[in-house]
């Protein structure tokens, strides 16, 4: 179908290139912003609102453009690079669009926006462009990497960033010129999977090991001031002195290069956005991938650069961030969905959170056109029931919290077919219904990760998957709201302290003196529940201190001899509801030192050891859980006149755990069941994935009305309780019609 152009597009894009020189700043066309509605980010379009989903495909078609829009969608996401991903199949089958030094093959970009604009009337773009190194650049610059594989390389090149950020500008002018009536946002997509990763590490290229690089070497050179640094040996930077953590003395030369490792990236990203601004002036969105702290693994956490994010996420230069769903089992249909971000966080700062709906559905192509296979077939969904509940699922979270998402179809054929357009579209018309409510959290937990401890902890340690990683998705499981921050944002104005009964810190291995202060000043107060693990405060600034640990508990801890993490915790006194024994510790791994065998070092399987571990001393504190080689107590609890602290020496804390702990806190619970929750103050979300009919607990006892969202119907509550209808698989989610939840104040 051909486009037709307007005589003042032709105008436009006839005059684009020789204005391209100059910085035309965008004054036509439409103002786009992120506004808080009723508590709710949205998207803001010359003064209409709209609710933020939308869509996306790196293979896109007719068909499938027009059944997204079919459904309502109005946002469209549309990427244009030919690029090969990490499949070696390029992300758009329309080819290339960025040929040289500012200059740009417009007929293959005009080929795409015609086919969206012929088969979307209406639609609003996020133009995504990519902004790594080409091969035309690479045989131009010989001295540069490939920024795809190696970002970290590449990200403190000076030359090459104000080559690249040259060409950003001159393609923004012109698509502004050419499109911008129809361009509400721009998505900035570099390193490996677009998503700013460096994969300088491994991950099976015989190229992608650490080098020593004299690009990236001068790079250091000037992230640390010294004129005469190195690049540690391998040795060096992999070496923990001190079981799985990094001396901050001893091991001083490697914890440097990590921060430059992951900030030098994050300081890239900044400086290309703020480039981006020079010609969008705020008038359009800016968007990217980046900051994944809770879904790495260690060795990926460590190695692939995402820990330099905490300084993008405050930049008044980027608006909306963006991460797919969680991987692995949390996708499957006995999974309970979640975010690879610290998303409250990001709320704190005004940013909006886009979701990628990105799910493996029964209709999902197996292959790419190359024949490698497509990542998620571990996680493949096995019909349309389960597609249909997933999808339900992630929508009812990212309602609960209040995000935005989007459907992305990835290499073609997630969506692509009538019955997958008629769940989207049931799914946007639920969103309709919610247009105007407003809602907020309601949640009494909340749950701190911390950045800079990370840098500390050995890439072959399972800590990161055991403090990080697993986590929320037992959280999701206890029956009541959670809200997730970064520890650095402890002390924002803006954290609803009254409303937190329970505070959980998962890995806050460093706490500077100012975050020890408010910790005594706001946090430990109001009879709030303070619960610490594994290692609080333990790495100093001149090495570790099992005193540190005491300190900021305020129980009593020792270095534990024997090795042996796990734990029972038996259901009497604080922990009787449990119903039964509960066991958890640590994932098992090799002793510090073991050697690693050449096919397991390539797949990245052989685990440290966690260690040191601690326990509390006898008679310090109320033991609520007990080592079970010797019987020293790893889980005790302590009253304070002001707060009350838990200790667990050892993390993977399940469900009913965390459950306890929560209602011991006086956190209202909702559902004692593990089915996964999703609640606001207007919304009560479940997954039925249990053999019995929900009973909810909510904390008015005014008579409420709840309207389902997807398959329609009303329940109601009495004196507070409600019985869900038995359906086995079902995601459900509830409106509250005539009510809002409100939790009692704590100050």
């Amino acid at each position: 179908m051909t486009l037709r152009i307007s005589r003042r597009r032709f105008l436009q894009s006839a005059t684009a290139a020789a204005l391209a020189p100059a910085v035309m700043l965008p004054e036509r066309g439409p103002r786009a912003r992120v506004v808080r509605i009723g508590g709710v980010l949205k998207i803001e379009i010359d003064g209409q609102v709209f609710d933020p989903l939308a869509y996306r495909s790196y293979r896109p078609t007719p068909e499938l453009v027009r059944g997204f829009a079919g459904t309502g969608l109005r946002l469209a996401n549309v990427t244009h690079t030919g690029m090969l991903c990490t499949l070696d199949v390029p992300y758009s089958l329309f080819g290339e669009v960025w040929t040289g030094p500012e200059q740009f093959d417009w007929k293959v970009f005009d080929a795409q926006m015609e086919m969206f604009e012929a088969n979307a009337p209406g639609a609003y773009y996020n133009i995504a462009l990519q902004l790594d190194t080409r091969d035309w650049y690479l045989a131009a610059h010989p001295e540069c990497s490939d920024s795809y594989w190696n970002l970290v390389e590449m990200a403190g090149h000076e030359p090459w960033r104000a080559d690249t950020a040259a060409s950003l500008q001159a393609i923004l002018r012109q698509i502004e010129a050419r499109y911008g009536d129809r361009v509400f946002a721009y998505s900035l997509l570099c390193g490996s999977s677009t998503e700013w990763y460096t994969n300088s590490q491994g991950r099976g290229r015989p190229e992608a090991q650490i080098r020593q690089h004299p690009i990236k070497t001068a790079a250091f050179r000037r992230f640390t001031g010294d004129p005469a640094a190195t690049m540690p040996s391998l040795d060096v930077l992999h070496r923990t002195s001190h079981g799985i953590f990094r001396d901050p003395v001893q091991d001083a030369e490697a914890l440097r290069y990590w921060r430059f490792h992951h900030e030098i990236i994050g300081d890239a990203i900044v400086y290309f956005a703020g480039k981006a601004q020079e010609v969008l002036r705020h008038r359009k969105l800016l968007g990217l991938f980046y900051g994944y702290l809770t879904q790495l693994n260690s060795e990926r956490l460590l190695q692939e650069g995402h820990l330099g994010y905490e300084r993008v996420w405050r930049s008044p230069d980027i608006d909306m961030i963006y991460a797919p769903a969680k991987y692995g089992a949390p996708r499957s249909f006995e999974g309970a969905s979640g975010y690879l971000l610290t998303v409250d966080s990001l709320d704190l700062h005004g940013k909006l959170v886009f979701q990628e709906i990105d799910h493996t559905t029964h209709i999902a192509r197996d292959t790419v056109e190359n024949g490698r296979k497509i990542p998620g077939g571990d996680t493949k969904l096995p019909d349309a029931f389960a597609s249909r509940q997933v999808l339900r699922r992630e929508f009812a979270l990212t309602r609960a919290k209040r995000t935005a998402l989007w459907w992305f179809d990835f290499l073609g054929g997630n969506y692509a077919s009538p019955e997958m357009m008629a769940i989207v579209a049931e799914l946007v018309r639920a969103q309709d219904r919610l247009r105007d409510v407003p809602m907020r959290s309601v949640a009494e937990i909340a749950v701190f990760g911390d950045v800079p401890s990370m840098y500390h902890v050995n890439a072959r340690s399972s800590v990161a998957d055991d403090l990080l990683v697993r986590p929320p998705d037992e959280l999701a499981r206890i029956g009541a709201p959670y809200d997730i921050y970064n520890f650095s944002d402890l002390g924002h104005a803006d954290i609803p302290w009254e409303r937190y009964r329970l505070c959980v810190f998962l890995n806050a291995f460093v706490i500077p003196e100012e975050k020890r202060a408010f910790l005594r000043s706001k946090v430990q107060a109001h009879g709030r529940t303070l619960l610490w693990i594994y290692a609080p405060n333990y790495i100093q600034e001149n090495g570790f201190s099992v005193d540190g640990i005491s300190e900021v508990t305020g129980i009593r801890v020792a270095r534990r001899s024997d090795q042996g993490s796990a734990v029972t915790v038996r259901p009497e006194g604080l922990f009787a509801r449990i119903g039964a024994e509960v066991r958890y510790g640590f994932t098992p791994g090799l002793k510090s030192g073991a050697p690693r065998d050449q096919a397991s070092e390539a797949r990245g399987k052989d685990l440290l050891e966690t260690a040191p571990l601690f326990e509390v001393r006898a008679g310090e504190a109320r033991d609520c859980g007990v080592y079970d080689s010797n019987g020293a107590p790893a889980l005790a609890l302590k009253k304070f006149g002001s707060h009350t602290s838990i200790y667990s020496a050892v993390g993977n804390l399940p469900s009913a755990l965390y459950r306890e702990i929560a209602r011991s806190a006086g956190v209202h619970i909702y559902y004692e069941g593990s089915d996964p929750t999703y609640i606001n103050s207007r919304l009560f979300g479940i997954h039925i994935q249990k053999g019995s009919a929900p009973t909810i607990h909510f904390p008015s006892r005014k008579p409420t009305r709840l309207e389902e969202l997807f398959d329609g119907g009303e329940v109601r509550f009495e004196n507070g309780v409600c019985r869900l209808p038995h359906q086995p698989g079902a995601a459900k989610l509830y409106l509250l019609a005539d009510a809002q939840i409100a939790p009692g104040n704590r100050q």
